[in-house]
């Protein structure tokens, strides 16, 4: 797996350059947008400082990229753009990033990369309540007004369920007390989010509503 870290900070680079290598991995370092452009195309990890965003978009990636920075130069990047990355704030402990991005196996395979289990997907949904807009990773998603009262409504209240009573009081009052309307709204979000996008963000509670976990 060839990894790739992008920084101006030259002896931060080394610092996780010499870590991925004793590790066995092999490293590419850029200093600028424009070096980390033309490196993903080589990269199966990038590790890219958040900084670099405020000079133009990153390319599609098929892997995982995380960003890294201290709380201020994530300030400047806009919430739906930063849905497609992983964050990493700066200062952390080393041994805590180990922790976090890898497990460890036995001999054969000393260690596996486990981005993709640390990240629920509601983490990359966006909701712009202004412009009635969601984005997920940072792709919008085309929503009716209705839809996005609802998505709205079961995201305000994430970990939490939602009864099917409360969002037709909420959203659907206008529909009368018996009605299927909820759960038909439901089934067009999963086609518009969980189904597009091969997640399974809206989950079930039966016999009450629905929950974003």
């Amino acid at each position: 797996m060839n990894i790739l870290i992008a920084s101006k900070d030259a002896v931060f680079s080394r610092m996780l350059m010499l870590e991925f290598s004793e590790k066995g991995f092999p490293v590419f370092c850029a200093q600028t947008l424009e070096e980390t452009k033309t490196l993903l195309s080589r990269a199966h990890l990038a590790l890219i400082e958040a900084s670099f965003l405020s000079q133009g978009k990153l390319p599609e990636f098929p892997y995982d990229i995380i960003l890294f920075g201290y709380p201020e130069d994530f300030k400047g990047i806009a919430r739906q753009e930063l849905t497609k990355y992983y964050t990493l704030t700066r200062p952390f402990v080393m041994e805590d990033f180990w922790a976090s991005l890898f497990d460890e196996e036995k001999e054969t395979v000393p260690f596996r990369l486990r981005v993709q289990k640390r990240k629920n997907p509601s983490e990359s949904l966006a909701l712009d309540t202004a412009s009635q807009s969601a984005y997920y990773k940072g792709e919008k998603i085309i929503l009716t007004n209705k839809e996005f009262a609802l998505l709205a409504l079961l995201y305000e209240n994430k970990g939490t369920a939602v009864s099917r009573e409360t969002a037709l009081r909420e959203v659907f009052a206008d529909a009368g007390e018996k009605t299927n309307v909820v759960d038909v709204y439901i089934n067009y979000l999963r086609v518009k989010i969980d189904h597009k996008f091969g997640i399974r963000m809206i989950g079930t509670v039966r016999g009450f509503g629905y929950i974003i976990q």
